[in-house]
């Protein structure tokens, strides 16, 4: 048999060898992203991945390294499919609106894709926490403004530049919401095609209460406080699915079975830390609401706005990221939303209470909205590493956005 009569079979083989690799590469990094929504980034390991891909533990470590090889590997899956998504969009020419290519996200993060979504998320939540990671989320956001300026261009907004920064963050925003409040397709279609309130058409169907104290009396009650501070500190440093029995105790030199003692569940306990969280940044509000009795115009809302975002993101960000990352976890423990929905409709009372003094000619949509871009700009800001650039640019989108909310001309507006 001649040389060249030989090689066939073996680059066949090798062929199928490389797509065989390819393959099991690729049901690993579907597990993956499985994993991240259903476990967070606390909880993946090569053991699991190995039992939900159906693969040797040997083999996960092969294809990666280390808990970040497989976190980079699920981000990059994930952008792959957003790009080939935005793009197949803008072909087919069936979305004519900024509005139409936002509704259905929001759609298919709630059904369809609500896994990767909720990966996507947890993956920018962790970003501040290693350099790893932070790169990462600097890699997702340098792209995102040139996919949603594409977008805004070809569906004829005014200023597309402009237009794609606030969908980035109002996007974000409302993502982290629904997901978080477990929302369905007919409740987002509700609010975002039918014209329902949010208050009405997103309240959860029963209320949640944080547990009391245990007992009674200052020691109990600071040794409350003391569980709820270290459930803090874990949320911050390591994300919710960290957050045990155990990793508190030992957080707060407890005995293992102090926690249980005070909280008889862990949903109870992030309940509570949510809680605290909730009411430490009312109490921040309250104050800069003080120091201004004044009466509201577009100018001053634009400057008071920036200029609370600027102390959230730089002296408060651990907390905020501690904060949201309930919110995430609130996606996967239902027991979690009722708490989630008590923060939304605060600010959304909030809103209105600033808009209607404005003389703003109120639409369901509008209370809504601020607090999504809010939101969502302070993850994009935190997941980012809040570069002095970006932080420049603040009092500049908040202008563009608030001024479009004021005077009806918002790009989300259907």
């Amino acid at each position: 048999m001649s040389e060249q009569a030989a090689s066939g079979p073996i680059e066949r083989r090798r062929g199928e060898k490389q797509e065989r690799s390819q393959q099991r590469r690729a049901r690993m990094v579907d597990a993956i992203v499985a994993l991240l929504a259903s476990h967070g980034i606390a909880g993946l390991t090569h053991r699991l991945v190995a039992r939900e891909a159906g693969v040797s533990l040997a083999a996960t470590t092969y294809y990666f390294d280390s808990k970040f090889d497989m976190v980079a590997a699920a981000s990059n899956r994930i952008l792959d499919g957003y790009r080939s998504a935005f793009q197949r969009a803008a072909r087919s020419g069936r979305h004519v609106s900024v509005h139409d290519y936002v509704v259905r996200l929001l759609i298919n993060a709630v059904e369809r894709d609500r896994t990767g979504s909720v990966c996507w998320t947890e993956i920018m939540l962790d970003a501040p926490r290693h350099a790893e990671s932070l790169a990462l989320a600097q890699e997702w956001f340098a792209g995102l403004p040139m996919i949603w300026e594409g977008i805004a261009g070809a569906t004829g907004v005014p200023t597309p530049q402009a237009a794609a920064r606030s969908a980035v963050d109002t996007v974000i925003g409302l993502m982290l919401m629904v997901l978080g409040l477990g929302l369905t397709e007919a409740q987002v279609a509700a609010v975002f095609l039918h014209g329902a309130a949010p208050q009405h058409a997103w309240a959860p169907s029963s209320a949640v209460a944080v547990p009391p104290a245990a007992k009674p009396g200052r020691k109990s009650a600071e040794t409350r406080d003391r569980i709820i501070a270290a459930a803090i500190a874990i949320l911050t440093r390591d994300g919710s699915a960290a957050v045990s029995y155990r990793t508190v105790a030992v957080q707060a030199g407890l005995a293992p079975a102090g926690p249980a003692y005070h909280f008889p569940t862990v949903e109870g306990l992030l309940a509570a830390a949510q809680a605290q969280l909730f009411e430490n940044s009312k109490q921040r509000y309250r104050l800069a609401a003080a120091m201004d009795s004044g009466p509201h115009d577009l100018e001053r809302l634009i400057d008071r706005t920036a200029v609370v975002f600027l102390r959230e993101v730089t002296a408060f960000g651990d907390q905020n990221l501690a904060n949201f990352t309930i919110w995430l976890e609130a996606s996967r423990r239902p027991e979690l939303r009722p708490m989630i929905w008590n923060s939304v409709t605060d600010q959304i009372r909030a809103w209105n209470h600033v808009l209607e003094t404005m003389g703003v000619a109120l639409r369901p949509l509008d209370a809504l909205l601020p607090q999504c871009i809010f939101i969502g700009k302070l993850v994009r800001l935190l997941a980012v590493g809040a570069p002095l650039q970006e932080l420049e640019n603040v009092r500049r989108d908040f202008a563009a956005d608030l001024t479009a909310l004021v005077e009806r001309r918002f790009w989300l507006s259907p």
